[in-house]
């Protein structure tokens, strides 16, 4: 019986410790999603402010699951559903400004992307991919 208790503490301890690191893991990369990101192409077309638009950001608070940012012209909020394992990601019912600016193009284009975004991937040099069911890229951002 002695023989067999210390194998089967460490047996025990290598486990517990395996399933810490895994949920450490998913922490970290849904933590990676946090904070304010650039908004730096729509559908593989550059995007950069014309003159009287504000700067196209998303900001994402995944313990509040939380969206908020701008389009360019109005104001953005909503809700956020993102899971760290499937690398997958959803916006609930989103609210906005309703100011009518000059150039609504700009908003026209991230409103039409956010509705199809279905996955993210985020690089170690701060750019995230928002991508379709299909896995084309619908929206790069970039960490402010």
């Amino acid at each position: 019986m002695k023989k067999l208790f210390m194998p089967m503490c460490f047996a025990a301890v290598l486990t517990f410790f395996s399933a810490c690191g895994t949920t450490g893991k998913a922490l970290s990369s849904l933590d990676a999603l946090n904070g304010e990101w650039k908004i730096t192409q729509v559908e593989g077309q550059n995007l950069t402010a014309q003159p009287g638009e504000k700067e196209a950001f998303m900001g994402f608070d995944v313990k509040e699951n939380r969206l908020y940012g701008c389009t360019g012209c109005n104001n953005l909020l909503g809700g956020l559903q993102a899971d760290a394992k499937k690398h997958t990601i959803s916006f609930g019912q989103t609210g906005s400004t309703r100011m009518m600016c000059e150039n609504m193009e700009t908003e026209q284009k991230v409103l039409g992307a956010m509705a199809k975004v279905e996955k993210y991937e985020i690089s170690a040099n701060g750019v995230m991919l928002l991508k379709a069911a299909d896995g084309t890229t619908v929206m790069t951002l970039q960490k402010k």
